[in-house]
């Protein structure tokens, strides 16, 4: 794998002081609102839960995601391979 792929593959996360979140290897957001956000990344699904949630930036094309408000909880799906929707997966 080249190094280039390698970036656009890799996915990582950060919170600072569960107020603002940074997530890399975004490949989409699925839904949002002010207290869940779903993301798609390389690595599998992510819910962020919380609370006056806002998207400050997505860039698809970097794989970037950066969030506002305050930051409860995650929950992080490594399967990519799933079949069903995003909700019928989160409910199982």
């Amino acid at each position: 794998m080249s190094e280039n792929e390698n970036i656009y593959t890799q996915s990582n996360l950060y919170i600072e002081n569960r107020e603002k979140l940074r997530l890399t290897g975004v490949i989409d957001v699925d839904n949002f609102d002010d207290f869940n956000i779903g993301v798609k990344t390389h690595k599998g699904d992510i819910v962020i839960s919380g609370n006056s949630l806002k998207i400050a930036k997505l860039d698809v094309e970097s794989g970037e995601l950066l969030v506002d408000g305050t930051i409860n909880s995650l929950f992080y799906n490594e399967s990519q391979a799933k079949s069903g929707s995003f909700f019928g997966r989160l409910l199982k």
